[in-house]
């Protein structure tokens, strides 16, 4: 390449080569700072030329090949590369450290930077996406704290998690968390951003949290370094009623659990009240001696700051609201245009079944045909362990679901609401799942099994006030059981063996909310009960 180069090209060449060979035989530093400190040291030197000597693109790149021809194992001297040193220099000009010559002890000196922890293709990130100082300090410093991967690193940025850590509302202060609260302020965001899948518009809370739980990998990575998960739908018996927690973690940092609550819709002041009555549980029934008290996080879907400034000024417990965004959900009227998961399938399968071999023909002929087969299925006794697991394991799922499905129209309607879990002898009577198998265990005769919900006081005007209640019974036998709200009214028979869905379940506990609103409207008509 003809080119005038500018006077003292070659002294600055020169000294250019002398410090990338006095900086590769250095063993005093590790690779990564080391070879940050040669591209600063270039980055310096052509950022001095261009302000004092004039020196232009062209400039750079006859430089580039210089190096390379000099130094042609060395990677990275493309002249690319070389302006992002120069940015490298310009951007972070406190790693002048790095100019001063390797003396005992300077590596520890150096690796204090956080961005001299940091691969240099994040730096370049670094530089290409932020402007500010500010914020290229604290992408440094999160991506060093959790070891974030170049893409990690990229996506938080265009999530701007700059911008929403620290701001969460809380009473953190209120409640004289002392540093505990600092660092959960640092900790907490606002809002949260679900951005790894999607939900429809008729989506509830249960549908959210099974989505949260399903990328539970992706959940914790957003809200940050430190989250055990502990589990969902903690259940916890109190005055003789359940209660269910939507997810709980443990903070490693802070010391505590955290009680996260999902809803759906915008922050109402009762949120603050159920979730100082939580955090009230797990301090006494989690919570260790040792551990800082629990917090509280509510995640909703929008929110008032001065409704959530009231509703938590006086809240006991500390905690803080924030909101959460999801994928933007497929609209409506797009959706019709777009395959089922069936057409889907259907698809995919086509191609399979050309390529079919012939056992794998024959082995699916012979599971239609025994499909097809109309015997009885092979069945299992009754046993305690099969009676417990309905117990502990579906009935409260079926709370859950009742609960979601009527706290919202019916519940307010009443004065109190609870439903309870019962074991039947001779008569229904109020235990937990401790008596169930202390029971069991004597092998007492238990026939039944079942749910009430009470609502008392219906407190609308131009209404008498009304009780009610409703029972949904799993009657037991010996190989099956059957469920429903009487036994002349079945709506379900299982064998013992057979698991339970989400799906199934869902079914069973709209069905009995339809028969429970269904009481509601012929007491307030005045039609036969």
């Amino acid at each position: 390449m003809n080119l005038n180069l500018p006077e003292q090209y070659r002294n600055t060449l020169q000294a250019l080569k002398d410090k990338i060979k006095s900086a590769r035989i250095n063993t005093a530093l590790t690779v990564n700072v080391q070879l940050l400190a040669i591209y600063w040291e270039i980055g310096s030197f052509i950022t001095r030329q261009e302000n004092e000597r004039g020196w232009g693109g062209k400039v750079v790149e006859v430089l580039a090949n210089d190096l390379r021809k000099e130094f042609p194992d060395f990677k990275g001297l493309s002249a690319r590369n070389l302006r992002y040193m120069r940015d490298f220099y310009s951007n972070w000009p406190e790693l002048s450290i790095l100019q001063q010559p390797v003396a005992k002890n300077s590596s520890q000196v150096i690796l204090q930077q956080p961005v001299a922890k940091l691969p240099w293709g994040h730096i370049c990130v670094l530089n290409d996406k932020l402007k500010l100082r500010e914020e290229r300090i604290f992408y440094a410093q999160k991506a060093t704290e959790n070891n974030w991967s170049r893409n990690i690193l990229i996506h938080q940025i265009e999530l701007d998690l700059y911008n929403r850590h620290g701001r969460i509302q809380n009473n953190f202060n209120q409640v004289h968390l002392g540093a505990q609260g600092e660092l959960a302020k640092e900790i907490f965001k606002d809002p949260y951003k679900f951005d790894f899948f999607q939900l429809t518009e008729e989506a509830k809370e249960r549908d959210l949290e099974e989505a949260l739980i399903h990328h539970i990998k992706d959940f914790l990575m957003e809200m940050g370094k430190g989250f055990a998960f502990v589990g969902q739908q903690i259940q916890v018996e109190k005055g003789g009623k359940d209660y269910f927690i939507d997810l709980l973690f443990y903070h490693t940092k802070l010391h505590s659990y955290v009680v996260i609550e999902l809803k759906i819709t915008e922050f109402k002041p009762e949120h603050a009240g159920k979730m100082n009555f939580y955090l009230a549980l797990v301090d006494e029934y989690w919570k260790a001696q040792n551990d800082a008290p629990s917090i509280g996080l509510i995640l909703c879907k929008s929110k008032n700051k001065v409704t959530v400034e009231y509703a938590l000024r006086d809240a006991s417990k500390p905690m803080g609201v924030a909101e959460y965004q999801l994928t933007n959900a497929i609209p409506k009227n797009l959706r019709g245009d777009l395959p089922s998961v069936e057409d889907l399938e259907f698809e995919l399968e086509r191609p399979l079944t050309t390529l079919e071999k012939p056992i794998e023909k024959n082995l699916r002929d012979l599971k239609n045909l025994i499909a097809a087969i109309n015997g009885e299925e092979l069945q299992e006794k009754i046993t305690p362990a099969k009676v417990l697991a309905i117990f502990t394991d579906v009935m409260p799922l079926i709370i859950k679901n009742i609960n979601d499905l009527l706290s919202t129209d019916i519940y307010p309607l009443f004065q109190e609401h609870y439903i309870s879990r019962s074991i039947r002898n001779e008569q229904f009577n109020y235990f937990t799942s401790i008596d169930l198998e202390s029971r069991l265990l004597k092998e007492e005769t238990i026939d039944a099994i079942g749910l009430r919900i009470e609502l008392t006081g219906f407190k609308k005007a131009g209404v008498n006030a009304f009780n009610l209640t409703h029972n949904l019974i799993f009657y037991l036998e010996d190989y099956y059981y059957e469920l429903g709200p009487l036994k002349s009214e079945i709506w379900d028979k299982r064998l013992y063996h057979q698991p339970w869905t989400g799906d199934a379940i869902l079914k069973i506990s709209e069905r009995w909310a339809n028969e429970i609103i269904l009481q509601i409207h012929k007491h307030i008509t005045g039609l036969p009960q």
